[in-house]
């Protein structure tokens, strides 16, 4: 069985990556310059937006596997055997369509914004999969959403080429209680820091 193939866009998570950083300096400039009672007060507002950068833009992830694809979304992960994919979209965002009429879509795919669709060239989207008249900027090739677009569909034609299942249904989707309940908790815990009484 081959290994999976996880896919999540660079730009995003380089801007994660910078956020996070700026947020752990402040935290160091803060203990250094102003002591632990402002530490304690500030830390939690800036591990706060840490974490919504790691979340946001970090974790969201499309990963490809033999038999079905996961999405890895901000709160809910989703698993999708190929079988149950009756068409894939990325007008948005990468989305799946199941036989069951749901539409799933990656968080970490997302469509490029007005300004980049408007100048992409013919050529970006001419050596996509699918049918020309299908085909729209959100196709192009560098975008997150045509990247994981072409990387899904090119799997799905390979599966049905090799006689994959094709039995509907078994689509699962399941809540991140784990990242729920530590958003939960940071925010509950800025608000609390930032609305107490300092000196």
């Amino acid at each position: 069985m081959p290994e999976p193939v996880t896919f999540r866009p660079r730009g995003g998570q380089i801007l994660a990556w910078v956020a996070i950083g700026i947020c752990a300096l402040g935290l160091v400039y803060i203990a250094v310059t102003d002591g632990v009672a402002s530490l304690v007060v500030w830390a939690w507002p800036i591990v706060l937006v840490a974490w919504l950068a790691w979340i946001l833009y970090v974790r969201p992830y499309v990963r490809i596997h033999e038999g079905f694809i996961e999405i890895g979304n901000v709160f809910r992960t989703h698993r999708v055997p190929w079988g149950d994919v009756a068409d894939v979209d990325s007008r948005y965002a990468l989305t799946i369509h199941t036989t069951g009429g749901r539409s799933i879509r990656a968080w970490a795919a997302p469509a490029p914004g007005a300004r980049q669709a408007m100048t992409t060239r013919r050529d970006e989207v001419a050596r996509t999969p699918g049918e020309g008249d299908t085909r729209r900027p959100a196709d192009a090739e560098g975008t997150a959403s045509g990247d994981a677009t072409a990387l899904v569909r090119r799997t799905l034609e390979e599966f049905r080429r090799r006689g994959g299942d094709t039995l509907p249904g078994g689509t699962a989707s399941t809540l991140n209680v784990a990242v729920i309940a530590m958003t939960a908790v940071l925010v509950a815990a800025a608000v609390l820091s930032l609305a107490a009484p300092h000196d």
